[in-house]
C-alpha cells in the first residue's frame, strides 16, 4: 500500500506529544557478539519530543539535554534538497547522496560530535519525511529524555523514534488510534513503519546499528536477539528495578575488542563462558514467561532463581574482563541489602541494574539508594517490559500519566 503525504500547510496549527522508552539488557551482552542470545527489554525511562507547527519563521530544534538549539530557513532547505527527495514515504531507501549533501550544508566534516549526529539525524528524518510533498513545513521541535546519554540504554534509539513516530504523524502518514483517555497507538503497519524510519536515524548516529534499540523503543516489551534475528517475548512480566548510573565513560568498541581478542587467544577458556551466559539467557526466558503465563505457581522461587540468574552472570562477565571498580562497588552495595545486581550493556563503566522483587521492603531500597548517592551514583526506581513509543494527547495528560518528566521538558514544552 502507498500513502502519499498529505500537504498540511492549509491545516490549522498542531502540537504532537510522543514518548519512546530506553532499553536494558537483561543478559546476553559480548555473548551476542559471538552468535549467542540476548534478551532485551524496554525501561520505563522515557524519551519526550513536543513538535509544534507554526505559520512563519524558522526550522526549529531545540536538545537542552545536550546544550544545542538550532533553526534553518525552510527556504534555503527546500532549495538544497527538494530534488532529492521521493514523494512515497513508505519507500524508505537510505541516501547517500542526501547524508552527503548534508554534511555540505551544515558545513560538517567526516568527525562527528554527538551534537552533530543529532543534528544530521534530525534533519535526515525531517527532509525525507515531512519534506516529501515539496512545501518543508515550519516546526518547532523540542527532545528532551530521562535517559542519560552515552549510558547504553538506547537513549539515541529513543530519539529517533520520537521524531519518526512525530513527523510521520504530522505528515498523516500514519494515524494514531485510540488507546486510553490520555494517550494514543498506531496500527501494528505504522508502528512497523515508524520503525523502519527510526532505524534509518539509528544508522545515521551510528553507522550499523543491530536494530535492536528503535525495535525495542518501537514496541516495547522485550525481545530475544541472536545472529541479526530479532524475536519478541510475548510473554513479559513487568519487573520492577533498581537502575544505577556509574557515571563512568566507557568506549564500547574496546571493550568488544578486549573480549574478542582474549577469546581468540584463550578459545577453550572464553568458549564455555560464553555457552553458559547462552543458558543463562535460555533459562532466564523461560522463567520470565511462566512468570507472566502462571506456569510459575512458586514465585518467590521464580524470583530467587531470576536473582541467581544476576549474580552468575555478573560473575562471568567479570571473569571476562568487562567489569569495573564501580561496577563491583554498586554490586557489592546491593548485596548488602540482599540484591541481586548486574552491569548492563557493554560495561567498563555504564548502568548496573538490581532487579527488585514484589516482596523487597522499600526501606532497603531507599537504603541501597542512600549508600549510592553517598557515592556519586545516579539511581532510579524503574520498570522492564515499558510500554513502546505512543502519543499523549496534551501536556496535561503527560502531567498526568505518572511519567517522570525531565525537567527540561515541563520548561520549554
Amino acid at each position: 500500500m502507498t500513502a502519499e503525504l498529505a500537504n498540511n500547510s492549509t491545516s490549522e496549527p498542531v502540537s504532537i506529544f510522543i514518548s519512546a522508552p530506553g532499553k536494558i539488557i537483561l543478559h546476553g551482552e559480548h555473548a551476542v557478539v559471538h552468535g549467542k542470545t540476548a534478551l532485551a527489554a524496554g525501561l520505563n525511562l522515557r524519551s519526550y519530543l513536543c513538535l509544534k507547527e507554526k505559520d512563519s519563521g524558522r526550522l526549529h530544534l531545540n536538545l537542552p539535554d545536550i546544550d544545542l538549539e538550532r533553526s534553518w530557513d525552510v527556504l534555503e532547505l527546500q532549495e538544497q534538497f527538494r530534488d532529492l527527495l521521493n514523494s512515497d514515504v513508505m519507500e524508505v531507501k537510505p541516501s547517500v547522496e542526501i547524508m552527503q549533501r548534508l554534511r555540505l550544508f551544515l558545513g560538517y566534516s567526516d568527525t562527528e560530535t554527538t551534537k552533530r549526529l543529532a543534528v544530521m539525524a534530525f534533519l535526515y528524518l525531517y527532509l525525507c519525511i515531512a519534506g516529501r510533498n515539496g512545501k518543508f513545513p515550519i516546526l518547532d521541535t523540542l527532545v528532551s529524555s530521562a535517559l542519560p546519554p552515552g549510558a547504553g540504554l538506547g537513549s539515541s534509539a529513543a530519539f529517533s523514534v520520537c521524531l519518526a513516530a512525530g513527523l510521520l504523524t504530522w505528515a498523516k502518514a500514519i494515524i494514531p488510534l485510540s488507546s486510553s483517555d490520555n494517550t494514543l497507538d498506531w496500527s501494528r503497519e505504522d508502528m512497523e513503519l515508524i520503525n523502519t524510519w527510526a532505524y534509518e536515524g539509528e544508522r545515521v548516529i551510528h553507522g550499523n546499528p543491530s536494530g535492536i534499540d528503535n525495535s525495542i523503543s518501537v514496541h516495547g516489551g522485550a525481545i530475544e536477539y541472536r545472529q541479526k534475528v530479532i524475536t519478541p517475548l510475548e510473554n513479559m512480566p513487568e519487573l520492577s528495578i533498581l537502575l544505577v548510573n556509574t557515571c563512568v565513560a566507557r568506549s564500547t568498541k574496546e571493550l568488544v575488542a578486549g573480549v574478542q581478542r582474549r577469546h581468540d587467544k584463550y578459545p577453550k577458556v572464553y568458549g564455555p563462558i560464553l555457552d553458559s551466559i547462552e543458558e543463562i539467557s535460555q533459562e532466564c526466558k523461560r522463567t520470565l514467561q511462566a512468570l507472566k503465563t502462571g506456569e510459575s505457581l512458586d514465585k518467590d522461587g521464580a524470583f530467587k532463581s531470576l536473582g541467581e540468574l544476576v549474580d552468575i552472570n555478573q560473575q562471568l562477565l567479570y571473569v571476562i574482563g568487562v567489569s569495573h571498580p564501580a561496577i563491583n562497588n554498586i554490586v557489592r552495595s546491593a548485596a548488602a541489602y540482599k540484591i541481586h545486581a548486574k552491569l548492563t550493556g557493554a560495561g567498563g563503566g555504564g548502568c548496573v541494574f538490581a532487579l527488585l522483587p514484589p516482596d523487597i521492603p522499600k526501606d532497603s531500597v531507599k537504603a541501597l539508594q542512600a549508600d549510592l548517592f553517598r557515592h556519586n551514583y545516579e539511581s532510579w526506581i524503574t520498570s522492564l517490559g515499558a510500554h513502546g513509543v505512543m502519543m499523549h494527547r496534551s501536556k496535561e495528560t503527560l502531567l498526568g500519566d505518572g511519567l517522570l518528566l525531565p525537567e527540561s521538558f515541563l520548561k520549554y514544552a
